[in-house]
């Protein structure tokens, strides 16, 4: 598990550096929802803030009821609703999807919108769902991958050792012809992989196709770019039970923490306060569910009470630091209130 860090990047992402050694086709990408559901209406914010503590900047809060919904889209990377910007989303399926589900729900009525958002929520979380398409994922680009892999041998590996061998000026026009074969193939087969995975993102697919043909190297990294979203329509907490690894527990338990105790926010009106708390507050039932049957981890060790420290006389009940003062609110989560041994 990795997160950009804040001072690597800006408002509007951060920068990763990614394990450069064979195979690609590990990386994978996750985001938290821009956007609040209730059978109320839908609000451009998120009480979770995990794991950086910051809320975008373009969580502007605002508040729409369903009934005063007359259209949605998407554009791009945004959630268009009433032909205004309304969100900035992570990809632009998750905007189709959010314009989708939107339109549905406005056109229900209140009885059935309760039941479309709950299930909008439960299908973030569908860990058998997400494990399917994992293995079918991995299957469609399995042939990439080596290809993937024998254009790397070939250009850092084979490459070097024939031409201090016979020379650059013998074999450059043969390597040349071996490196653009093997990245036009490699760019054939993405492009029919990514139809397959991604039907409607043609502009992703195209604009990739190019990058591999014009600039071979590039070809190396076709499994990353479609194993980076095959996710990202699963909640974080989903993808650290799919691919497990060190921190899994730890990230389970600061998920369910960050729901159960969320930070201050500036959210003045009360529906919309009343959205963002009801879709966090089904978010957590769900988290909380799937440990009890031990999706994750044994609950008895995730959920475990804080074990107390030397003199200290009350904790966070977010983060878990301890303290020798018995009220007050944790310096590092602002809104948390600290709870007594």
């Amino acid at each position: 598990m990795a997160f950009p860090h804040s001072w690597l990047g800006n408002a509007n992402g951060g920068i990763l550096f990614l394990n450069p050694s064979l195979p690609a086709g590990r990386v994978f990408l996750t985001h938290l929802s821009p956007i609040s559901i209730s059978p109320s209406g839908i609000c451009a914010y998120n009480l979770q803030t995990l794991p950086s503590g910051a809320r975008s900047q373009s969580q502007t809060g605002r508040f729409l009821p369903f009934d005063k919904i007359n259209s949605a889209g998407q554009e791009g990377l945004y959630l268009i609703v009433n032909k205004e910007q309304f969100a900035k989303c992570a990809t632009a399926k998750q905007a189709r999807n959010f314009a989708s589900l939107i339109s549905a729900m406005a056109n229900a009525s209140h009885l059935k919108r309760e039941t479309m958002a709950r299930s909008w929520i439960a299908k973030q979380f569908a860990v058998d769902e997400a494990q399917t398409e994992l293995r079918k994922g991995k299957t469609t680009i399995r042939s990439i991958k080596w290809l993937s892999s024998i254009l790397f041998l070939f250009l850092f590996i084979a490459t070097p050792v024939l031409v201090t061998k016979f020379g650059l000026a013998e074999l450059i026009i043969p390597i040349a012809i071996s490196m653009v074969g093997l990245a036009v193939l490699i760019a054939l087969l993405f492009y029919r992989a990514h139809k397959k995975l991604y039907p409607a993102d043609s502009t992703e697919r195209l604009e990739s196709l190019v990058k591999m043909i014009l600039c071979p190297p590039a070809a190396i990294s076709a499994a990353d770019i479609l194993t980076r979203n095959m996710l990202a329509d699963y909640s974080p907490i989903v993808l650290a039970a799919v691919l497990t690894g060190n921190g899994e527990q730890q990230f389970v338990r600061a998920f369910i923490f960050d729901l159960q105790h969320p930070l201050k926010h500036e959210i003045l009106d009360k529906a919309a306060a009343n959205t963002m708390t009801w879709t966090a507050a089904e978010q957590l039932k769900i988290c909380l569910d799937q440990v009890k049957s031990g999706r994750y981890a044994r609950p008895e060790e995730l959920l475990a009470p804080a074990e107390r420290e030397e003199n200290s006389v009350s904790y966070c009940p977010r983060c878990r630091c301890q303290f020798v003062v018995g009220n007050g609110e944790c310096p590092d989560c602002p809104g948390v209130g600290l709870v007594q041994f």
